[in-house]
């Protein structure tokens, strides 16, 4: 076993008799942006500072997250919801065994098990109660030695067991939780020697077994329980010490971490062949991966970072650093995927932590939602925005025409835009503006918008000032006199009537930080007239098609400086010409946000700025061919969805990911 690193393994094998370096214990802590760790969970107690978390799943029927504790034997339970620990499962004749390492969620069951490597059993956990209700124990027939990792195959009803001191694989019932079969060990064409990591491609019913010591992977038929195939180490193969696994069954590939090799193989899982051996980029020594179906990605950890992976390209997509405001722990063991509140649990076994990072950071196609547009909002903010930010801008979330021109000032000054109701601070810009500690609040509009009640509720989370006026165009002067100096290169005029055509305007605007002013259809309001004389600019291009601002009053505009238009015959054409005639090809990110609905582009809008991205709109269940054509042109990296599901719909999610290949 000399060749085994001090990760998982080793833990299991020595019990207590190993002594980690410990980390102090750490509190729960928020996010910071630009920054994908929103929590770091303290597993440690008082009487056991090194419980030594080596492995966790998400149990998505009951929101739970379940932690493994290899040197305590027990397992710690997680609300993903509030991201506290709420309980401790405890070792026992009857509960969790010595050792536990492994662990595999079953919701159809109501089931999670756990494989305990030193007692050689796996306990089986009812998620309603959290109480162990079976021990399947070792036995010739039953589970072998060191059961390390464990995997279901649901549609069959079958859980798989690595037994990694004897390189077998126990299959268990899960229907009645007995082991109807061992698969034996025969590094030729059976289970390899020290039989690690196993994942399975739930379309083809095919399990993938890593075998640490042979540097192959055995591939199990599980609809007969049968090999079909040992993958060997080769040039193009599977590398040394081949230690997880993760599988997209949707592409039928599975990835392997070689932890000695510093690769990645990919193998296609419908010819059990090596595709691709991904090595730079992935870091040394890599050792944990989980896929997130939604996002398109495996994470792939080597203690110094965690690599994305996009599982169609596989190709890099994003690379975060351990350390600093991104710190997620020390002795990286397990990566799990709560793809539904898009969030990723890993365990830290030194530091004796788990941490919550964001899935989102690095996905090619993300999504940026919340339970409503104030969430929604939040969420992006914290995203993108560093605590300690010198403003933050709220706006209306009830109606559009104060925010439209002030996302644009918002992202120019690289700042975020948080959403209010005109009576009430929601709970989610509350915790956001708590977060951001701002230097300044400045609110957009009348008391009509944001009531006056509202502005001394604010001043709680800082200085707060308001830039307000008559109506929406002036305000819309009042942001651009706030903002801008004299002798502008390009003024943006927008319909204050209506909001799409500012939507997109405004992320182009910000871009080159030039301001958004609003206008009637058929004229040029006074308050805003009185800016373009004071601003001067050298040039003025509308937004939108003659409906939206009338020919008289591009006429109007030609008077005080040299002035075009950017068309189309709707909206989602006007989007896409505003950035054809903004944004160069090769982007990295392009946002889209739904066309019918303003609040979510207009709180994204800072956040594309910052990126350096357009917004572009789309339909709830379509993407408009314009668009569409747009997004190839940009040929963009990665895709961000604002919005929840009632904005973008799920379906469309397919049709969105096209565009990126």
């Amino acid at each position: 076993m000399s060749q085994l690193r001090s990760r998982r393994i080793v833990v299991a094998v020595a019990g207590g008799t190993v002594v980690l370096a410990c980390a102090s214990p750490l509190a729960a802590s928020s996010a910071s942006a630009g920054n994908a760790v929103s929590a770091l969970i303290s597993i440690a107690t008082p009487v056991i500072p090194d419980p030594a978390p080596v492995a966790v799943i998400v149990d998505g029927a009951t929101g739970q997250a379940y932690v493994a504790n290899t040197f305590a034997d027990t397992v710690s339970v997680i609300d993903t919801m509030t991201r506290e620990l709420t309980q401790v499962i405890v070792a026992g004749p009857t509960g969790i065994g010595r050792g536990p390492s492994g662990l595999a969620s079953d919701p159809a069951h109501h089931k999670v098990y756990v494989a305990n490597y030193n007692s050689d059993s796996v306990s089986v956990i009812d998620t309603s109660t959290n109480a162990v209700v079976t021990v399947i124990p070792a036995s010739a027939s039953g589970i072998g030695g060191g059961p390390s990792g464990i995997v279901l195959d649901q549609e069959l009803d079958k859980a798989y067991v690595t037994n990694l001191k004897d390189g077998t694989v126990s299959v268990i019932d899960t229907t009645r939780d007995k082991v109807t079969q061992v698969l034996p060990h025969d590094s030729k064409g059976g289970i390899g020697r020290a039989a690690s990591g196993i994942a399975i491609d739930t379309d083809l019913h095919r399990a993938y077994v890593a075998n640490l010591q042979d540097n192959s992977v055995s591939v199990i038929d599980t609809r007969d329980d049968g090999v079909i195939s040992v993958i060997p180490q080769a040039a193009m193969g599977i590398g040394k010490a081949p230690r997880q696994i993760a599988v997209d069954s949707s592409l039928h590939r599975a990835f392997v971490t070689n932890s000695e090799s510093g690769s990645v193989s990919v193998i296609d899982t419908t010819l059990n062949t090596v595709i691709s051996v991904i090595s730079t980029g992935v870091g040394p020594n890599p050792d944990s991966i989980s896929f997130d179906p939604v996002g398109g990605q495996v994470w792939v950890d080597s203690e110094s970072q965690i690599a994305a992976i996009d599982t169609r390209s596989l190709e890099i997509t994003g690379t975060i650093r351990n350390g600093g405001e991104s710190y997620f722990g020390t002795g990286i063991q397990s990566i799990a995927a709560d793809t539904a509140h898009r969030r990723a649990y890993v365990t830290g076994s030194r530091s004796a932590t788990v941490a919550v990072l964001d899935l989102d950071v690095t996905a090619p196609l993300a999504r940026r939602s919340g339970d409503d547009r104030y969430a929604t909002a939040a969420g992006v903010s914290a995203s993108e925005f560093a605590p300690g930010v010198a403003t933050v801008y709220i706006a209306s979330g009830e109606n559009f025409p104060d925010a439209l021109s002030g996302s644009a000032v918002a992202g120019s000054r690289g700042v975020p835009v948080l959403l209010a109701t005109k009576n009430s601070i929601p709970t989610a810009t509350g915790a956001e503006l708590a977060r951001l500690k701002a230097k300044q609040i400045v609110v957009l509009g009348g008391t009509a918008a944001v009531s006056e009640s509202v502005e001394q509720a604010l001043r709680s989370y800082g200085p707060v000032t308001r830039i307000g006026g008559d109506d929406r165009f002036a305000v819309s002067a009042a942001i651009s006199r706030e903002n801008f100096s004299v002798n502008q290169p390009v003024v943006y005029i927008a319909s204050g009537e209506n909001f799409p055509d500012a939507l997109s305007g405004g992320a182009a605007a910000a871009n080159i930080g030039s301001p958004v002013l609003l206008v009637n259809r058929g004229a040029i309001p006074k308050p805003v007239a009185d800016e373009l004389t004071r601003l001067q600019p050298g040039r003025i291009v509308v937004l939108g098609g003659e409906n939206a601002v009338a020919p008289a009053v591009e006429t109007a505009l030609q008077a005080i400086s040299p002035t075009t238009r950017i068309a189309g015959a709707d909206r989602f054409e006007v989007s896409a010409a505003i950035s054809r005639t903004t944004f160069t090809a090769g982007a990295d990110v392009v946002y889209l946000a739904s066309g019918t609905g303003f609040a979510d582009a207009l709180a994204g809008g800072p956040a594309a700025t910052v990126n350096g991205a357009p917004m572009l709109l789309v339909r709830p269940d379509a993407v408009p061919p314009a668009i569409a054509a747009e997004v190839k042109r940009l040929d963009p990296t990665r895709i961000v969805v604002l919005g929840g599901t009632q904005a973008v719909s799920a379906q469309l999610s397919t049709q969105i990911r096209e565009l990126l290949y």
